[in-house]
Order: structure tokens, then sequence, then C-alpha cells
């Protein structure tokens, strides 16, 4: 498995990645933030969600 290729990213995939490690930035730097220790799970959960499609597609090649 070649893990080092050449993409072209969509922009849909560009957002995702992008709002995805905002929303990790959020819980990793503000983690002691009583709103961001309220809903870390939720800000977890979005996080990987988004970066599930970029992921996806660039494991698969197409």
């Amino acid at each position: 498995m070649k893990i080092y290729k050449s993409k072209v990213w969509s922009p849909v995939e560009i957002v995702s990645l992008k709002l995805s490690a905002i929303l990790f930035g959020m819980i990793a730097g503000a983690y002691f933030s009583e709103f961001t220790k309220q809903y870390v799970l939720i800000f977890a959960l979005v996080a990987l969600i988004l970066a599930i499609k970029p992921t996806h597609s660039y494991f698969r090649g197409s």
C-alpha cells in the first residue's frame, strides 16, 4: 500500500478537512474551558465525521 500519493482534492473534501482540524484544535487548545469541556464529545464526533470523507477518498484512490 502506497501511503504518499498525489491526489486532487475537491472543495468539499478540503472544507471538511479544515473544519475537522479547527474543531480538533478547539478541543486541544481550550480543554480547560468550561464550554469546551461540556461539549467535548459533540466536538469530537463532528470532527470525526468531517474527517471520514477526505480520508476515505484519499485511500480509495478516486
